[in-house]
């Protein structure tokens, strides 16, 4: 049907990420609008021009690798350890939205991830060799925002605490097939499912995307490039920074500084029985810090518009309210490097019970994106107070069903573990 533009694939119905198209839609691509809580959403996707973004990610902006650990999927599960796996990203600033999702001119920094595979894995033709079907694979992305932009990240993840690491591959491993009867995957997660509680502190209340395939998808030439070789096409999994006015700077640092946790799981299909458990390996995505150049123009607010689609996939209300994140900006000298946020409040329409959380977090630049806003900015951020090793979580009179209390979760475990304990808000946990 040609009113159906983007669907996910039978066994991704009720997980998310990777979009086919149909007829009529070969110069289109689809990413995420924006890393907002619930991105992986279909609410939040957007269609984007292929070519733009082919040509964008010829030469990226900003890029990273990573290299981990696998098996051999040519050989009967569980195979034999392999390594030479990885994962790719890159970004390309400044992309235009096509006139049919808007009509202003807006702009949108897109990163992309991509995997290669070990050489051995692959034929003499570009392609993969063919997987044993006893093989299944999850990939499961999450982003943050929270650990500190300008600090290496380390690709084999060793930044996360010990605790998170394991309880993040165990969340993934032991569970394996739960889920078999109602989404049609072996995955140990879902997409929007949090983050595991020993990685909140770290990486904050992040949720995940998630994409799960077989021998089957390997078999097929084109989606077989889409998960193993690395290179952005047209299908890759994409996430944007929402409706941006061009030359916005925050914009840029946006893109640059969330930090992407992948977790790849070497599973086994349902048929076989009395199989090894699956192995999960983790790979940590982030470009190095590097001050931008100021900018040479003064932009200022527009308001956005989405521009009427007849397609199935338009911007929705939920989405096209996604702020500008500047209201102005005059280059100076140091504009390049104001982004670091030292003060900030909450948000309007939110609990006022967030106005202290908000106001600590953002004096050291740990501004919570949907829960608040920074209102000052200098050329560094203020040193972050010595972990005090609480823990902390909502206070118990915040109802568990409001909209905020998400919001109460995130600041909490930053705030309490640095020594701010606002009374209501937070408690141990």
């Amino acid at each position: 049907m040609l009113g159906v533009v983007v669907k996910a694939t039978s066994w991704l119905l009720p997980l998310a990420s990777l979009f086919t198209t149909v007829a009529g839609e070969e110069d289109v691509s689809f990413i995420w609008l924006d890393n907002t809580v619930y991105f992986a959403n279909e609410s939040t996707i957007v269609k984007m021009s292929w070519p733009v973004l082919k040509d964008a990610f010829a030469s990226p902006s900003r890029s990273d690798i990573a290299s981990y650990s696998g098996f051999d999927w040519t050989q009967p599960y569980p195979g034999a350890p392999l390594d030479g796996f990885s994962a790719h990203l890159r970004i390309a600033n400044e992309l235009p939205f096509p006139s049919s999702v808007i009509a202003e001119n807006v702009r949108t920094n897109v990163a992309a991830i991509s995997y290669g595979i070990p050489p051995s894995l692959m034929g003499g033709d570009g392609f993969p060799k063919s997987m044993d079907p006893s093989w299944y694979i999850c990939q499961h992305y999450f982003i943050s925002t929270v650990p500190d932009p300008t600090a290496d990240v380390k690709n084999d993840c060793s930044f996360l605490p010990t605790e998170c690491q394991q309880d993040l591959k165990d969340r993934l491993v032991k569970s394996w097939g739960s889920f078999e009867d109602e989404t049609g995957a072996m995955c140990g997660a879902n997409a929007l499912e949090l983050i595991t509680p020993s990685c909140r502190d770290t990486l904050g209340l992040v949720r995940a995307d998630v994409l799960a395939w077989d021998a089957s998808y390997l078999a097929d030439k084109a989606t077989s490039k889409i998960l193993t070789v690395d290179e952005v096409g047209k299908q890759s999994w994409m996430i944007g920074t929402g409706f941006n006015e061009p030359n916005n700077q925050t914009s840029y640092y946006a893109a640059s500084n969330r930090t992407y946790v992948l977790a790849t799981v070497f599973g086994h299909t349902a048929d076989v029985s009395n199989a090894a458990e699956p192995v999960a390996e983790l790979a940590c995505l982030r470009p190095a810090w590097s001050v931008l150049p100021a900018l040479t123009t003064t932009s200022k607010t527009t308001t956005i518009v989405p521009a009427t689609s007849q397609t199935s996939i338009s911007v929705p209300a939920a989405v096209t309210s996604t702020r500008l994140i500047s209201s102005s900006s005059t280059p100076s000298s140091t504009s390049a490097s104001a982004l670091r946020c030292i003060g900030g409040t909450v948000r309007d329409a939110l609990s006022g019970g967030l106005t202290g959380l908000c106001s600590f977090s953002c004096d050291y630049d740990r501004c919570e994106d949907d829960a608040c806003v920074c209102t000052k900015s200098a050329s560094a951020a203020a040193a972050v107070p010595t972990r005090s090793g609480v823990q902390g979580c909502p206070g118990s009179s915040l109802d568990k069903t409001s909209d905020d209390y998400e919001y109460f979760v995130n600041l909490c475990a930053f705030t309490y573990s640095h020594g701010y304990c606002p009374d209501g808000a937070c408690k141990v946990c």
